[in-house]
C-alpha cells in the first residue's frame, strides 16, 4: 500500500524522461547483420545520415551513469521497476533512453544553420575544455576500448550546446512559468500505526479487533507525549523518537504534491495537513491504512518545490517540442525504432563496461 519513498521518486524522474525525451514513431524490422566498421569507429546506429559510433554512445551513456550513481548509488542499475514498469529494469530503460537522446540532439542539430545557431568562440573554448576534462577522466583501456577521441569528446559537447540553443529558439515565443503552488511540494511526519499484517508474498491479514484497539491507544498516547513537546523544531526529531519506541517500521517523512497527498490518504486528511502550521502535531487520525499521527515539517517545503518546478518546467517545454521534434525526426529517418535500428551487440559491449559492471 505505501512505496519506497526512493523508488518512487525514482520513478517519476524516469516518467519525467520518459516526457522529456519523445519516441521516435515509425516501423521497420531488426536485420541480422555483421558489425560495420566507420571512419570513426564501430557503427551502433544510424539515423538518416548520422553514423553514430560506439565513442559517441559510450560518452552519453557515461553521463548518464554518472549521474545516477550520484543520486541513488552504485547499485541503481539493479532495481527493477514496480507496477508501472513491468519488471523493467533501470538499466535496460537507461540503454533506450540514451539512444532517443542522441537522436533528440541530431534532430535538433539538424536545423541549427536554418535558424542561425552558431557557437561563439568563448563557448567553444569553454566546451573543448569540458571535453578534455571528460577524456583525462577515462582510463587508457576505456579510451581504447571504447573509441574515445578528443574530437570526439568535442562533437558531443558542441552538439549538445547547439540542440540547446535549437531548442531555446524554438521556445522563443512562448513563455513558460511555473509558479510556486503549481510546483507545492509539503513535507510531513507519518507516524503509522499499521491495522494489518502483509507476509513475505505479500499476502494482507487485518488485525483482530483486540489488535486494532491496541494500535488505537498507543496512537493516543504517542498524541498525549507530543502535546508537551516543542513545538518550534518541526524537524521530526521528536515523532522520529516515538515512532522508534511504537516499532512503526512503516513510520517516515513523506514529500508529496498536493494531489499525491489527495490520492494517498484522501480528503479528510489532505483537509487537516493544509489546515496545519509547521511544527504541529495532528490529533489521531483514522484512514483505510490504520491510525496515524502526523507532523507538518515544511507546508511549503521550497528546496523540494524548486526541483518539481525544474520537473514541470522540462515537462512543459518538451511538450511543447513535441510537435516539432516529431516532425523533424520524420523527415530525417520515418523508420528509425529503438531496438530494431540499433546494433544490440555492439551496445552491449558498452554498456557492460559503464552501468552493467558497476
Amino acid at each position: 500500500m505505501k512505496h519506497n519513498r526512493r523508488c518512487r521518486k525514482l520513478i517519476a524522474i524516469l516518467l519525467c524522461i520518459c516526457l522529456m525525451v519523445p519516441m521516435i514513431s515509425g516501423c521497420g524490422e531488426k536485420k541480422e547483420e555483421e558489425t560495420k566498421q566507420t571512419s570513426s569507429g564501430t557503427l551502433v546506429f544510424q539515423y538518416g545520415n548520422n553514423l553514430v559510433t560506439k565513442g559517441e554512445v559510450y560518452i552519453y551513456i557515461e553521463t548518464v551513469r554518472e549521474r545516477y550513481e550520484m543520486q541513488y548509488g552504485s547499485d541503481v542499475w539493479q532495481t527493477v521497476l514496480p507496477d508501472g514498469g513491468a519488471g523493467t529494469s533501470m538499466e535496460n530503460l537507461t540503454r533506450e533512453e540514451v539512444v532517443n537522446e542522441i537522436v533528440r540532439v541530431k534532430t535538433l542539430c539538424a536545423h541549427a544553420e536554418e535558424l542561425g545557431i552558431t557557437l561563439g568562440d568563448d563557448e567553444l573554448a569553454e566546451l573543448n575544455q569540458k571535453a578534455d576534462d571528460f577524456c583525462e577522466g577515462l582510463t587508457d583501456e576505456q579510451l581504447q576500448n571504447m573509441e574515445i577521441t578528443k574530437e570526439k569528446a568535442e562533437k558531443v559537447m558542441q552538439e549538445n550546446a547547439i540542440a540547446s540553443k535549437v531548442e531555446a529558439k524554438i521556445l522563443d515565443d512562448r513563455k513558460i512559468e511555473i509558479s510556486d503552488e503549481e510546483a507545492r511540494m509539503t513535507t510531513f511526519y507519518d507516524m503509522y500505526f499499521a491495522c494489518y499484517s502483509m507476509d513475505e508474498n505479500g499476502v494482507i491479514t487485518p488485525y483482530t479487533d483486540d489488535q486494532k484497539k491496541q494500535q488505537y491507544e498507543n496512537a493516543l498516547q504517542a498524541c498525549s507525549t507530543l502535546a508537551t513537546a516543542d513545538l518550534k523544531d518541526n524537524t521530526g526529531a521528536a515523532i522520529e523518537k516515538l515512532a522508534e519506541y511504537y516499532q512503526l517500521d512503516q513510520a517516515q517523512t513523506q514529500t508529496m504534491s498536493p494531489s499525491q497527498i489527495l490520492e494517498t490518504y484522501g480528503q479528510d486528511v489532505y483537509d487537516l495537513l493544509y489546515s496545519m502550521e509547521n511544527g504541529q502535531y495532528s490529533t489521531v487520525v483514522e484512514t483505510q491504512y490504520g491510525y496515524h499521527v502526523f507532523q507538518m515539517i515544511a507546508l511549503t517545503d521550497q528546496t523540494k518545490t524548486n526541483e518539481q518546478k525544474i520537473v514541470l518546467y522540462n515537462q512543459q517545454v518538451q511538450e511543447a517540442l513535441s510537435d516539432t521534434l516529431t516532425k523533424w525526426q520524420a523527415q530525417i529517418d520515418p523508420i528509425f525504432k529503438y531496438p530494431d535500428s540499433v546494433d544490440m551487440d555492439v551496445y552491449d559491449t558498452i554498456v557492460n563496461d559503464t552501468v552493467g559492471t558497476n
